[in-house]
């Protein structure tokens, strides 16, 4: 084995370039979409689609936002565990919203439900929405139950929806901003 490593360190000093050597080095540092999707690819990945068709919209996503990719490698450096489903159950006035589904250990778990009649690119943004609510939970250690969430958006949310629940504003730029990138 130990030759192995030599011979491997031996080819990766050969092949470097001298360091006086005026050859600059090419930097294939992976695209903010790259990062995510292997992310999404991953046995540990955070964010976990219910469907195959969610899974789609998401990797969607990452590949034409690089906000929405940005927010699944943010919430890929937390304690929680996103599932993404679609709902036909949701209020009239609501596109989306997030759910406590438990903890164990020191994992929490989160439920998205996004309406399952919007558009694509009206899903990929109502869901960077809820990615952006989930970064805002993960940050909030004190939130292992319904009634915490609910407590943790009475204090630090607006706009009061008539289903009782609660926004922010980092959630709605999230929104806004890949919603301008999908477009553009």
């Amino acid at each position: 084995m130990f030759w192995f490593l030599s011979l491997t360190l031996a080819g990766a000093l050969s092949a470097a370039p001298a360091p006086d050597s005026k050859t600059p080095l090419a930097a294939n540092a992976a695209s903010p979409a790259e990062v995510a999707a292997a992310l999404l690819a991953a046995d540990t990945r955070r964010i976990r689609a219910a469907t195959p068709r969610v899974g789609v919209v998401i990797d969607d996503g990452v590949k034409r936002s690089r906000t929405f990719a940005g927010l699944v490698a943010d919430i890929h450096r937390t304690n929680v565990i996103v599932y993404v489903e679609m709902s036909m159950g949701l209020p009239s006035d609501v596109a989306g919203r997030i759910l406590f589904a438990g903890a164990a250990g020191s994992q929490r778990y989160l439920r998205v439900q996004v309406r399952s009649t919007l558009t694509r690119d009206q899903m990929i943004s109502v869901i960077a929405h809820e990615l952006r609510h989930a970064l805002e939970v993960a940050a909030e250690h004190s939130v292992v139950s319904d009634k915490a969430l609910e407590a943790f958006y009475k204090r630090v949310g607006d706009s009061p929806h008539a289903g009782g629940g609660y926004d922010t504003e980092a959630a709605r730029v999230a929104q806004r901003v890949v919603r301008r990138e999908l477009n553009g």
